[in-house]
């Protein structure tokens, strides 16, 4: 008897629940990591990227909002996804060569 196999087929209905189970799951999982990304990006908000701290202050320059670390010693500054080009544009002449030479390099 130790030997026998069993083969137990699943019928359709329990394939149909087994599937909808997946899928609870994943919708599950998914809205887990969504949440838990947005309270990790809540409590580091104002938290510098290079040095650590809760120092980050938001400066108004050139119509553009930058972020920059007060912290002694670091002095670091954060840009949000095409402010970059935004002061660069902005001061135009050699700095708009300048930002076309660096952005080449990401091409």
């Amino acid at each position: 008897m130790a030997n026998e196999r069993v083969i137990v087929k699943a019928s359709d209905e329990d394939l149909h629940f087994r599937e909808m189970d997946r899928i609870k799951i994943e919708k599950m999982r998914a809205e887990a990591k969504k949440e838990a990304q947005a309270a990790y990006a809540d409590a580091h908000k104002q938290h510098c990227f290079r040095c650590g701290t809760h120092s980050l202050v938001e400066v108004e320059f050139k119509d553009v909002h930058v972020d920059i670390c007060v912290n002694e010693g670091c002095g670091a500054v954060h840009l949000d996804p095409g402010e970059m080009e935004k002061l660069l544009k902005a001061e135009g002449g050699v700095f708009g060569k300048i930002r076309n030479s660096v952005f080449s390099v990401f091409k």
